[in-house]
């Protein structure tokens, strides 16, 4: 086999897997544009690597390329023929109109055929990069590493999956390494490597990196050491949906606010201001909306949805609640002002009768307590109402008395709120007993979960929330693996935990009492936003009734308990008595904690920004890309230019003056004037004056070798050396 059969066969072989590469560049750009014609750019491709390939010359390449890149344009956006005069007009026309535009910065102008040719002039530049890192530098290591990093980049932020790109892209970058250094020794050896020996080389290669990849892809992997933490950012924009709005209350979807899919819990949201209603008000209130039941490992649905029981009242009269507390408060009065348009009531706890001036009737869903306002058969938004309510208060004593042994009375009204989905795993429910274990009433089991993600390491989070995919459930994820979430994640997960101990509970959407803004008639007036949207939990305990919980971090709902008791048990409930002292930690876990949470707060900014400019990152990936193979292409030029400024700030010294002597062997060996093995120093610096026809190398090169190997450095004349440094270093960018 003759050198240039084995040059050919070598450069075949790297082209076609530089071809590859390319093409993994060209797929997620496909896909994420929905440009389409994958197969015409290919084509492109493999014209322009057979070109490189047969080292044709510019004069014929660019008119056959030009005439390729016409033809597609024409045949992708037209009916005409390419060789008829309407594509020639076309083409005339998009040249002169675009560049008009351009050249007038009416970016918005420009058309796709013009963006189509743009593109292929970018894959023009890229392919010819390519050919000289083959051809001159015999190294492909850059692109190589910044492929690996595009296809993951974009596996990771965008939509595109590159499970199998970046395999493809591991065995062609290994591949094109290895046939580069074979190309690279079968130079140094000046062609003398037995066509045998270079058959059975690439032919080994391929064969170790094809089976170790397909070993690696079939054998099983090991799960991630920790979750996910960017699944929020594909929700964090304002077009992405995962259902209905809402927050908490709302299917976990990217706009805070009330919504009525909660079905697939999880994910990040935007906060949003907008206001929902406003309560005049003597007390401050959490606001029910509705109540579900059926918990399904993702999310909640209402068990009785296709056959719901109804209750109807008037106006004035009064309204059954299954709120039913043993003592009862004052009559207090809470008048609601509506800005956006919901056709149910916001409930205060203790419900008692609605009026206003404004004629309707109230249905109500029994299974979920939602309060619907009617008018005329139809579900109609009232804008002004009032609201009399009793806040319940507690017996403390008489809930302490209630124990495990009541549940065994309950109908079989409440199995509905002590449903579990079968695939629940085991260490959600051995969880709940280790936290209830101590204590013996249902309501101090109840706290226990309660205050269980206050005491440990559960943070409040909006953008972090974790979607469970595949089998994952919801609870377990949030109590085990993220521990970070927001209401809903905390008010789902005591729900749960509540019904493995056998506590009926169930889960409560509506909306926090909101802020103070004004005051009316001596009462305060609260803004209640869709940010304010929330859920929490309620448990039903024999003999007393339903108990609201909140188990969120950062929320306040506590109940009013009337303080009946003597023991002491209820030390960490009770105002006047001192709260129980929790063990002391060392001093570096409470830095650790405040570590922790300022860290993710800052990487939920950076994942918000990172999400709102997802465009403008990838095109500068690309254009960085693009430029750093510029820059390193014309690395002499430049690099060059950087030495002599850099160097003028250095001492006339010794030491300076040997960095300098020795950069510049690296920018001649860079030029191509290139000392050869065994050649001295002297020698090489006679060669490099005749190149030059200058005598600058041959003095520096006395001065190197006096102070090196005779100990004379403080006889060199180092201001003269360097003036004969900076003239051959700026010869070497011309």
């Amino acid at each position: 086999m003759s050198k240039k059969t084995k040059e050919y066969f070598l450069s075949g072989f790297i082209y076609l897997f530089v071809f590859i590469l390319m093409l993994e560049w060209l797929k997620p750009v496909i896909v994420l544009t929905d440009t389409d014609y994958l197969n015409l750019f290919g084509w492109y491709l493999v014209i322009s690597f057979v070109f490189y390939l047969l080292k044709w010359k510019w004069l014929y390449v660019f008119p056959i390329k030009l005439v390729y890149i016409c033809w597609v344009i024409v045949h992708i956006y037209t009916d005409y023929s390419f060789l008829s005069l309407e594509s020639f007009r076309l083409l005339v026309e998009m040249f002169i109109d675009n560049i008009t535009s351009m050249l007038g910065r009416d970016w918005s102008d420009v058309t796709d055929p013009f963006r189509t040719f743009l593109f292929f002039i970018l894959l023009w530049m890229t392919t010819y990069l390519l050919n000289y890192w083959i051809r001159v530098r015999k190294n492909l290591m850059l692109f190589f590493l910044f492929t690996v990093l595009f296809i993951t980049i974009l596996d990771t932020f965008s939509p595109y999956s590159g499970e199998k790109s970046i395999i493809i892209v591991l065995m062609a970058g290994f591949i094109i390494l290895g046939l580069l250094y074979a190309q690279k020794m079968m130079h140094e050896q000046e062609g003398r490597l037995h066509g045998a020996f270079l058959a059975v080389s690439i032919g080994s290669l391929l064969t170790v990196v094809v089976i170790s990849s397909a070993f690696a892809y079939v054998l099983p992997k090991a799960g991630p050491s920790w979750p996910d933490p960017v699944p929020f950012l594909l929700s964090t924009s304002p077009n992405a949906s995962n259902g209905d709005a809402g927050k908490g209350v709302g299917g976990a979807t990217q706009k805070v606010g009330y919504g009525e899919n909660d079905e697939r819990l999880g994910g990040a949201f935007a906060n949003d201001n907008t206001p929902v209603f406003y309560a005049a008000t003597p007390t401050k209130q959490y606001w029910k909306i509705e109540t579900k039941d059926t918990y399904t490992s993702k999310g909640w649905v209402n068990s009785a949805i296709e056959s719901p029981i109804w209750k109807s009242f008037e106006l004035g009269e009064p309204i059954e609640s299954d709120i039913l507390p043993a003592m009862e408060g004052e009559f207090l009065v809470a008048s609601i002002y509506m800005s956006q348009a919901y056709p149910f009531i916001m409930q205060p706890y203790g419900i008692k009768q609605v009026n206003s001036g404004v004629p309707f009737s109230l249905s109500m869903d029994v299974s979920t307590q939602k309060l619907y306002t009617i008018d005329g058969g139809n579900e109609t938004p009232i804008s002004m109402y009032d609201v009399t309510y009793n806040e319940p208060v507690y017996s403390l004593k008489e809930l302490r008395e209630v124990v495990p042994k009541n549940l065994e009375g309950l109908s079989s009204d409440f199995d509905r709120y002590l449903q579990l989905p079968d695939t629940l795993p085991t260490r959600v429910k051995e969880l709940a007993t280790s936290i209830t274990s101590k204590s013996e009433s249902l309501y101090d089991k109840a706290k226990s979960i309660e205050r269980y993600f206050q005491l440990n390491g559960f943070s409040y989070n909006q953008d972090l929330a974790a979607i469970p995919e595949g089998n994952t459930d919801y609870v377990d994820q949030f109590l085990f693996d993220t521990k970070i979430g927001y209401c809903d994640n905390f008010s789902t997960s005591m729900v749960v935990l509540l019904r493995s101990e056998g506590i009926p509970a169930r889960w409560v959407k509506g909306f926090a009492p909101g802020e103070v803004v004004d005051r009316e008639n001596g009462l305060p007036v609260y803004e209640v936003t869709n940010n304010n949207a929330h859920s929490w939990v309620e448990a039903y305990f024999p003999n007393v009734g339903w108990v609201t919980f909140e188990p969120t971090i950062g929320f306040s709902n506590a109940i009013n308990l009337n303080y009946d008791v003597d023991s002491e048990k209820d030390e960490l409930e009770t105002p006047e008595n001192t709260p129980e002292k929790t063990p002391e930690k060392p001093q570096g876990d409470k830095e650790e904690k405040e570590v922790s949470k300022g860290f993710t707060e800052i990487m939920s900014n950076i994942a918000k920004w990172l999400s709102d400019h997802k465009a403008l990152i990838f095109w500068t990936i690309v254009g960085l890309a693009l430029l750093s193979m510029l820059a390193y292409h014309y690395r002499r030029k430049w690099l060059v230019k950087v030495l002599i400024p850099v160097n003028r700030m250095r001492k006339n010294d010794w030491d300076t003056f040997e960095k300098m002597y020795l950069q510049l062997l690296k920018q001649l060996d860079a030029y191509g004037i290139t000392r050869e093995p065994g050649q001295t120093l002297s020698a090489y610096a006679k060669y490099v004056d005749a190149s030059f026809g200058e005598t600058h190398m041959s003095k520096l090169t006395a001065a190197y070798e006096k102070g090196l190997y005779g100990n004379s450095k403080d006889g060199i004349n180092y201001v003269s050396m360097r003036e004969s440094w900076e003239n051959l270093i700026n010869q070497l960018s011309g």
